[in-house]
């Protein structure tokens, strides 16, 4: 590991500019943006509440190409067994490049440092099925999101006020 200008410990370098290092507390903001303009407001705050409990931001990560911030993904312990990778997001410039891989690639590089054992689990959209299988992670389960209320007295003739707002979220599991 190696420190960069602004003092961000830099997990990895390659040689097409691309680099993974820590995140800083000034661009949590930016992370909950790109959550914000996919949709996922209401869980992007999260990441700031995590951000500010944990003693150290070792699994808070950041791409960045050519010194512009492109890419994020978080990992967290959520048990002694568990650990769970999140926020990861590419900007819509850079997708299909393989950066998404490398951030995987980077966040499983962390968890291996400290000799853990476990599951690390993620979710994706369906569209991101096949990225997390190429990379070693098994499906788990698969959820629909709905969105709504139903009344006490369903009236069955005309159905529900509930509807289906994503198609589907895969949860994977990989044993590290």
């Amino acid at each position: 590991m190696d420190t960069d200008e602004n003092q961000s410990e830099v997990y990895r370098r390659w040689d097409d500019g691309f680099l993974v290092r820590q995140m800083k507390s000034e661009e949590v903001r930016q992370v909950i943006k790109w959550f914000e303009s996919n949709g996922d407001g209401a869980r992007s705050i999260d990441v700031e509440v995590a951000f500010d409990m944990r003693g150290d931001n070792d699994g808070f990560c950041i791409g960045e190409l050519n010194g512009e911030m492109i890419a994020s993904v978080v990992v967290t312990q959520l048990a002694d067994d568990l650990k769970y990778a999140s926020y990861l997001y590419i900007d819509e410039r850079y997708r299909k490049m393989g950066f998404a891989g490398r951030m995987i690639a980077v966040a499983h590089d962390i968890i291996d440092r400290c000799n853990w054992i476990g599951i690390v689990g993620i979710n994706s959209l369906d569209h991101a099925q096949s990225m997390f299988e190429k990379v070693g992670y098994k499906s788990a389960y698969k959820a629909i999101i709905y969105k709504g209320t139903v009344p006490a007295d369903v009236d069955q003739e005309f159905g529900t006020d509930i509807r289906q707002v994503k198609l589907l979220i895969w949860a994977y599991c990989h044993v590290a």
